[in-house]
């Protein structure tokens, strides 16, 4: 089995429950706060993904989900939204704009290198329409499969891969139907998460 094919396995059990799991945390009542407690930060703006390794930060307007955050040496997920939408007055988690997901795990010696080409025959079964390589990252257009990820979602998505510091990095960008995911404007917002995050490692910026 290629690292791909494993990867496409691995994240889309992960990425289910992530998002299943932030999406039932955002839409319930908030009984800390009606009882006088404090409450932990929802919204992060960046997070350690990999102890000195990694960084995750979202592009403009975007919050890491607490509640999403795993992260260690072997590897780690995290969801963001719109930071709006992690507000303690937010009534939903802002599926209009779009969701995005960044998880690592340690490269290994056999993994192939993080191409579209590559990227593309793991997602067959979901029909990629769209392959790039770029500047250090790659990226596939799928038409199929972002429906299963969230409600009334929109059955495209983008997903791309990069590796930094010994780790696969695989991002992901969801919306709901008719959303970003469908067209350009979700590659674009997918390429700037991905230069935040670069950007976010080259500062060492975590909060």
């Amino acid at each position: 089995m290629s690292i791909w094919t494993f990867r496409h396995r691995v994240l889309s059990a992960c990425f289910g429950v992530a998002l299943v799991s932030a999406l039932s945390g955002c839409l319930a009542a908030d009984t800390g706060s009606e009882r006088g407690l404090a409450k932990p930060k929802v919204a992060l703006a960046s997070a350690t993904i990999v102890p000195d390794k990694l960084v995750v930060k979202g592009p403009k307007g975007f919050c890491i989900d607490r509640r999403s955050l795993k992260s260690g040496r072997s590897g780690g997920f995290a969801l963001l939204v719109s930071c709006a939408a992690l507000d303690e007055e937010a009534r939903g988690i802002g599926l209009e704009t779009a969701i995005l997901t960044l998880q690592a795990q340690p490269q290994s010696k056999e993994a192939a290198r993080a191409e579209a080409g590559s990227l593309a025959r793991a997602f067959a079964g979901i029909q990629p329409i769209y392959q790039e390589n770029g500047d250090g990252m790659s990226l596939v257009h799928l038409a199929q499969g972002g429906d299963v990820i969230i409600p009334n979602g929109e059955p495209k998505h983008w997903r791309a891969a990069l590796t930094f510091n010994g780790y696969l990095v695989g991002l992901a960008l969801y919306s709901e139907k008719g959303g970003v995911a469908s067209g350009g404007t979700g590659k674009a917002l997918l390429i700037e998460f991905a230069e935040a995050v670069l950007a976010a490692n080259l500062r060492a910026d975590v909060e």
